[in-house]
């Protein structure tokens, strides 16, 4: 229990107290401040970003090839679509392509309408059926023969053939490499030319996503028809893999 004489005591102490509780927050804010701005002088950095690409022959095809079939009634045009589209099945899976190989991939049954001026009617006067078949050719060479045979018999729509690789993930991060190092060189250019040294490498950010895209080749199906017994050519050309990526220099 403090006493009359211990409180006057704390009296003439407590501006001594203060004062040195104020010197000490000072000093120590002084001290962080300078920590502060020698942290700040070593994080200075140099963001690059990389692109990286690799040319491929193509080795896979996928053709969108189709049957459509019109009559009076749906059923009479559905039998006529199933027994075209079979034919077609039955001819590609002959060339050599395997059954896993060929998916129906759209399947579409519409309405035919005439429409009375006078009466301001539509009448349904037939039906169309579609059918569409994804056809995987691993032996790119035979595209043009496959495609010759499909229509040939009975297939009279196509939305064209994409081109791609098997082995994408393989070509795909030689082209992430050669991202890397197109971020690296420009960096050692920017520390060069900013007569800096490059130091740690902090950060690398991936910005491409890695999945496959196939790129398209169309051709007209009536044309094949048309060609005066010359086969159909396609030409592939070259697959584009590329990759993109970012890179953070401490110096």
């Amino acid at each position: 229990m403090l006493t009359l004489k211990g409180i006057n005591l704390l009296k003439r102490k407590w501006p001594l107290i203060f004062m040195s509780t104020v010197m000490f927050l000072f000093l120590f804010g002084t001290i962080s401040a300078s920590n502060y701005k020698v942290l700040a002088a070593e994080t200075r950095t140099i963001n690059v970003t990389g692109d990286g690409e690799v040319n491929v022959v193509p080795d896979i095809a996928n053709l969108s090839l189709g049957v459509t079939t019109e009559d009076s009634t749906v059923d009479k045009a559905q039998q006529n679509n199933s027994a075209a589209i079979n034919k077609v099945v039955e001819a590609i899976k002959a060339a050599g392509v395997a059954a896993e190989d060929i998916k129906t991939s759209n399947y579409y049954i519409n309405p035919k309408y005439n429409y009375n001026e006078e009466t301001g009617t539509s009448t349904i006067i037939g039906y169309t059926v579609d059918s569409t078949l994804n056809v995987t050719v691993k032996n790119i060479a035979s595209v043009g023969n496959v495609i010759d045979i499909a229509v040939a018999n009975g297939a009279n729509n196509s939305n064209g053939v994409t081109f791609g690789v098997s082995d994408y993930e393989k070509y795909y991060n030689k082209a992430l490499a050669n991202a890397i190092l197109n971020a690296k060189s420009k960096a050692q250019a920017i520390a060069d030319t900013l007569d800096v040294k490059l130091s740690t490498l902090t950060t690398v950010t991936e910005n491409s996503n890695g999945i496959p895209s196939e790129y398209p080749v169309f051709y007209d199906s009536s044309s094949v028809k048309n060609s005066g017994g010359q086969g159909t050519t396609i030409e592939t050309g070259l697959y584009k893999i590329k990759a993109n990526v970012s890179l953070v220099y401490q110096y």
